[in-house]
């Protein structure tokens, strides 16, 4: 599925005159548009916090190894 450009949409629906559609529709489209617009930033904004965890969780992976290869080493 193509992802909706959300900018666009939302020139279209406030570019459009106020009779083409009903009052009520239009203000309920920019809504929505806006709403998936911030769940899209959220979305994006935990995944760069998940792939930050998992570089952290491999090098915490690597440190705990040369420890455990040098205790051995003793």
């Amino acid at each position: 599925m193509k992802p909706i450009n959300i900018k666009a949409m939302m020139a279209l629906v406030e570019k459009e005159p106020g009779d083409q559609y009903i009052p009520v529709l239009k203000s309920v489209l920019i809504q929505i548009l806006t709403e998936i617009k911030q769940l899209r930033r959220k979305n994006s904004q935990l995944g760069e916090k998940a792939a930050r965890y998992r570089r952290e969780k491999n090098a915490l992976e690597i440190m705990l190894s040369a420890v455990v290869i040098n205790d051995d080493v003793e």
